[in-house]
């Protein structure tokens, strides 16, 4: 029997979702390597078939730092470029908190611009000068990331390195570069190893889902939320045309390629996955690894190896148990390492998970995405498909723990939801941000998997008393 405290999650997150659309498996050792023309081959390394491997073992370096890697970049400007952070994870408040028709004259008169990725820039939230400045400033880290990465290859012979090979994690953290990014997730999440070892059986789950029709339960959600999935951005976008009574459609998502393998994912997904068959935020994961990875049988893999060996169990079937269970988590971890006053203002819910749950249960379920900007949502996931899991709770734990002086001083508690649903879509200045959500004066570096494994354990033992 479901809670109404997990029903209540799940229809708050339905809402979130169509809100933001609108604006443990053993793997074999592999190795990529490099061809004549630069791309990246796979092969298998026999010496290492018996190895295991889980993303849910705590992969993390506590001796990495971000800045283990120098990047040459222009003295902070903090006045003229308010969205770049302090390392100390200080925010600028006029500019976080600024108020949105302050940008309504400018948003309306520019031109509208997009990033390489094809999504819109996000001008309601920044102005376009802010987003020149930070594209000048992160030219040449992304230059330098490819160098590094160039160089690092070179050294390994043209392989990926392992997932806990030192250097690799330094590197990481300071970004795959874009003509790697996708390749590394594929390799390093699993998904590689999942395709070759089931070679067929994408197609074949796409020819039955497809030939179920409408007796598929979830293929008629599935298909409304394609155009819902990412309508900002030019690749998921269709052309629209002038009936005869004068009134305009949209064109079939038939026509859009991209659009057209989301629908062959998710409904072969919801037949390899029955017992979650669909919930809305895999459309965006799917949408999502479209834009990154080389084909579409990739993406498909990639969500499974998301869904099934990082995320908790239940996650995305109907219950949203594994989802209900780390908002409980991070809860905690707020309650232990924040100061009383701050936490009595997030929790003021004497019943239940405090009603921020409703925010953040979101970021956890969409990876962040439509939650943070597009680049700084590219560095959090090259971390995930490396380090694992607890990304995630390092990323929002310092989300909440940058805003605590701004909840500190709250009136009424039911403001931190705009805190956290609108400061989180100016953090443009992914440099900094990575590098507070890994340094040591972050009040959670310490958060890795083994931490999280036990507040889950201590979770589901008060559950069985409740």
């Amino acid at each position: 029997m479901h809670t109404k405290e997990h029903n209540g999650l799940h229809q708050a997150f339905q809402y979130l979702s169509t809100f933001s659309a609108h604006s443990l498996f053993n793997r074999k050792s592999k190795k990529l390597l490099l061809n004549d023309t630069g791309s990246i081959m796979t092969q298998e390394d026999s010496s290492s078939l018996e190895d295991d491997y889980s993303p849910f073992t705590s992969r993390s370096n506590s001796n990495i730092t971000i800045s283990s890697i120098e990047y040459t970049t222009s003295t902070k400007d903090t006045t003229h470029e308010p969205w770049r952070l302090l390392e100390d994870g200080q925010i600028h408040d006029d500019y976080f908190f600024s108020d949105r028709q302050d940008l309504l004259y400018t948003t309306m008169n520019d031109i509208i611009e997009r990033d390489s990725y094809g999504f819109k820039r996000p001008t309601q939230w920044i102005k376009i000068k802010h987003l020149h400045q930070f594209d000048i400033y992160y030219q040449p880290i992304l230059d330098k990331q490819q160098h590094i990465w160039n160089t690092m290859l070179n050294e390994f012979h043209n392989i990926y390195p392992p997932a806990d090979n030192f250097i690799l994690k330094t590197n990481v953290r300071n970004g795959i570069p874009s003509q790697h990014r996708g390749k590394a997730w594929v390799h390093y999440s699993g998904a590689s190893t999942k395709m070759k070892a089931n070679p067929e059986l994408y197609e074949s789950l796409v020819n039955t889902a497809i030939s179920m029709g409408e007796h598929n339960e979830y293929a008629e959600i599935i298909q409304r939320d394609l155009h819902r999935t990412f309508p900002d951005n030019s690749k998921f976008a269709c052309g629209f045309f002038t009936q005869t009574d004068g009134s305009i459609m949209m064109e079939s998502f038939e026509t859009n390629k991209k659009l057209s393998a989301l629908r062959r994912i998710l409904l072969a997904f919801s037949v390899h996955s029955p017992q979650i068959g669909y919930c809305q935020s895999l459309n965006y994961l799917a949408g999502f690894f479209l834009l990154f990875v080389e084909k579409e049988e990739e993406a498909f893999w990639m969500m499974v190896a998301t869904v099934h060996d990082y995320m908790p169990e239940n996650m995305y079937d109907v219950t949203m148990e594994g989802a209900n269970m780390d908002q409980a988590v991070l809860m905690m971890f707020l309650k232990e390492r924040l100061p009383k006053n701050i936490w009595e203002k997030i929790n003021s819910n004497d019943n239940g998970l405090p009603p921020i749950t409703l925010v953040t249960s979101h970021w956890f379920l969409t990876m962040f995405i439509n939650i943070l900007p597009v680049e700084t949502v590219l560095r959090i996931w090259d971390c995930f498909f490396v380090e694992g899991y607890s990304v995630m709770f390092r990323v929002a734990l310092t989300i909440i723990q940058m805003n605590k002086d701004r909840i500190s001083k709250l009136q009424d508690p039911i403001e931190i939801f705009q805190i956290l649903q609108n400061m989180p879509r100016r953090l443009i200045d992914c440099v900094t941000f990575m590098e507070y959500v890994f340094s040591d004066q972050n009040l959670f570096a310490v958060v890795d998997q083994e931490h999280i494994v036990d507040k889950r354990n201590r979770f589901k033992s008060s559950r069985k008393f409740c």
